[in-house]
């Protein structure tokens, strides 16, 4: 994998896009684990009470697509 092993709660299915530092994560979310903020699995650790750091975790190396309307013209 060239990419974080962490998966984000947005939809479930986007990955952290950094490349690997150690153990399969980011250099970001290798240290979040090293605090004691998520686990190996990559499971943001229920304790962690900040909300602001929880999104940071959460949100860290992911390409959010842009998402374009259409009116419907008929």
């Amino acid at each position: 994998m060239k990419h974080c092993r962490f998966r984000t709660s947005f939809g479930g299915a986007a990955f952290c896009q950094d490349p690997v530092y150690l153990e399969g994560f980011c250099r970001f979310h290798f240290d979040a684990l090293q605090r004691g903020e998520m686990n190996e699995l990559g499971v943001i650790n229920e304790l962690l009470t900040d909300q602001n750091r929880r999104r940071e975790i959460n949100y860290h190396g992911i390409r959010i697509p842009e998402v374009t309307y259409l009116e419907d013209l008929s």
